[in-house]
């Protein structure tokens, strides 16, 4: 598996358009799908429901997401703790998220983020409402 499968396979949850995950990341629409071909077959499961009209994750692709999410941030964090310039912002941030939100909103919100704050360590941990507001009271 190479980094750019993860890339791809991201840019395409978040946007569920080939088109426009393509545009996304810079490569064609061909040259999207067959990444992704081949990031299925590697895993020997399919991330995606396609038909002529949509593209929806399935429940294999809903599982891998966060995960890809969060092993893509953590290698960008180590890239860019490599590099010469010195980041701005450093630390910890710890997010609770539900699994309804988790789905559309943190993927796009953490590739945001870690493109902009490379050098802080990103947690993000899937839960209840009422548990993360808990949590949060608790500190």
């Amino acid at each position: 598996m190479e980094l750019r499968h993860l890339r791809y396979f991201i840019a395409l949850a978040e946007r569920l358009n080939f088109t426009h995950a393509a545009a996304q990341v810079h490569v064609t629409q061909s040259t999207l799908s067959h990444q992704i071909r081949q990031l299925e077959e590697e895993l020997g499961q399919a991330l995606f429901q396609r038909t002529k009209r949509s593209v929806a994750l399935t429940a294999a692709g809903e599982l891998f997401l966060p995960r890809a999410v969060h092993a893509l941030g953590e290698l960008d964090i180590a890239i860019a703790l490599l590099s010469p310039a010195s980041p701005e912002l450093t630390g910890q941030l710890r997010v609770g998220t539900t699994p309804t939100f988790d789905i559309h909103v943190i993927p796009r919100a953490i590739t945001a983020f870690t493109a902009r704050h490379p050098a802080v360590r990103l947690t993000v941990e899937e839960d209840t409402a009422a548990s993360i507001s808990r949590k949060v009271l608790q500190r």
